[in-house]
């Protein structure tokens, strides 16, 4: 009995364990477990993994979902750049929290929506603006206009936009544009446009080199996989390299590639 019950103690505490662990998930679907340390830079966050005093380095832009401590943070595109933010409430609406300037924790909000559209939780013109961004959702809408919802109740109106949502049938719109929408680009002409792009990065010094050569590094992983090419990464690679005047026709040439 006793050899019995210390087993299950074992079990459980390895368990444990291993539920409390640090993670993190990669694009190309890799757990790497160890010590985590994320990093804010000039415009794409990044994680530092440490395991087995072995030091290893992911950019946001690499990273699907993170656990660290009791939070899980993932990567969002926000003021042209790309923050690895803790998510909060997730859904139609998701309410993440992010580092404020010159801060360490996780207290500034921001929302995104499934559409694509986001903001910053805003303070002045809260009322106005956030009724109006939800106003998809008529009742929540009037709530927050009448100020019977501020914004110290953000939780409970993501949550309350979110049930809102999935009580609404979908409504899918045929237009002649995306009926008609051109195939995508050949595999090659994406290839050859990125590595010459890589290769006119590399001759120049500039403060997001390797920000850019990071993000088209994924990128070409992403085509040689036959992977979705996110447009949150080209337009983080567009930002990393918009002061680089000699480089926007080439810039412009691999966006057409993945947009047109």
């Amino acid at each position: 009995m006793k050899k019995i019950n210390l087993f299950v103690v074992l079990f459980l505490m390895g368990y444990t364990a291993l539920a409390q662990s640090d993670y993190l998930v990669t694009t190309k679907s890799d757990t790497i477990k160890g010590e985590l340390r994320i990093l804010s830079y000039d415009r794409i966050d990044r994680v530092q993994v440490v395991v087995d005093n072995k030091k290893e380095m992911y950019t946001a832009i690499q990273i699907l979902i993170l656990k660290k401590g009791e939070g899980f943070f993932k990567p969002v595109q926000f003021d042209q750049s790309i923050r690895l933010m803790k998510i909060i409430k997730s859904g139609y609406l998701s309410l993440y929290g992010f580092k404020l300037p010159n801060m360490s924790t996780f207290d500034g909000r921001f929302l995104a929506k499934l559409d694509g559209s986001s903001m910053e939780l805003p303070n002045l013109g809260f009322k106005k603006i956030l009724a109006s961004y939800v106003e998809d959702c008529n009742g929540l809408s009037v709530k927050i206009k009448n100020g019977d919802l501020t914004k110290s109740d953000i939780e409970e109106i993501v949550e309350t936009y979110n049930e809102c949502l999935s009580n609404q049938k979908p409504v899918v719109t045929v237009t002649q544009e995306s009926a008609s929408a051109p195939v995508s680009p050949d595999k090659t002409n994406q290839l050859e446009s990125i590595r010459n792009l890589k290769n006119k990065i590399m001759e120049q010094t500039f403060s997001s080199k390797n920000d850019a050569l990071d993000i088209l590094r994924d990128i070409e992983s992403k085509v040689g996989r036959n992977e979705n090419v996110s447009n949150y990464m080209l337009d983080g690679l567009k930002s990393a390299l918009k002061e680089q005047a000699t480089l926007v026709e080439d810039i412009d040439k691999l966006v057409t590639l993945f947009k047109k």
